[in-house]
């Protein structure tokens, strides 16, 4: 008899013990129900668009506007697409045309500011083309225009500068910088036809 109970007792204490594990299982479903239920909740929910942020509207600049680059302010005068270019020095000719630009630069900063040719791009659509000192030359009756010059505090310097662009250029747009090298960084685009 004592036999009999100790295995009654065994059984029983099993299957407490199973009934335990049994109850563990039966809280952990829901659980894991939830969980499932939440991600196809997630899975459904419509995907939120991002507000589209306005781009800033680039202000456009044409012929004798004043355009402030950091501390230097640029002012087209005048633009001749000519195929010779001509002075003391001999001629030069193109295939194509020079874009003859006659600019004025005006220092605003308080100490000298160092200008040069290489400061200028034209662009043209998505192409780009740099300005061509040798060129600069034959443009400036003092032959440098702005190739390695310096500008005092608030003094304007007025010169040409001269690139070489094919024939059938639409709609040239000159870039102008806020500085040579460390200075630069900034620049805005002055529409070169009327």
């Amino acid at each position: 008899m004592k036999k009999g109970l100790k295995w009654t007792g065994i059984i029983v204490i099993g299957a407490v013990i199973l009934g335990n594990l049994g109850d563990d299982e039966e809280q952990a479903a829901p659980e894991k129900k939830v969980e499932v239920e939440q991600e196809a909740v997630q899975s459904e929910a419509k995907p939120v668009k991002a507000k589209a942020v306005a781009k800033p509207v680039k202000k456009t600049y044409g012929i004798n506007d004043r355009v402030k680059v950091g501390k230097l302010t640029y002012v087209v005068n005048d633009v001749k697409m000519v195929d010779t270019l001509s002075n003391v020095l001999g001629e030069k000719k193109t295939s194509g045309q020079f874009l003859v630009i006659d600019l004025t630069i005006l220092n605003g900063d308080k100490e000298e500011r160092f200008v040069d040719s290489n400061m200028f791009k034209v662009n043209v659509g998505d192409t780009e083309y740099s300005a061509d000192t040798e060129l600069d030359l034959y443009a400036n009756e003092d032959g440098m225009g702005f190739f390695l010059e310096t500008i005092n505090p608030n003094i304007e310097k007025t010169g040409n500068i001269v690139f070489e662009l094919p024939k059938q250029v639409k709609n040239p747009k000159l870039e102008v910088s806020s500085g040579f090298g460390w200075a630069g960084g900034q620049s805005k685009e002055i529409q070169l036809t009327r």
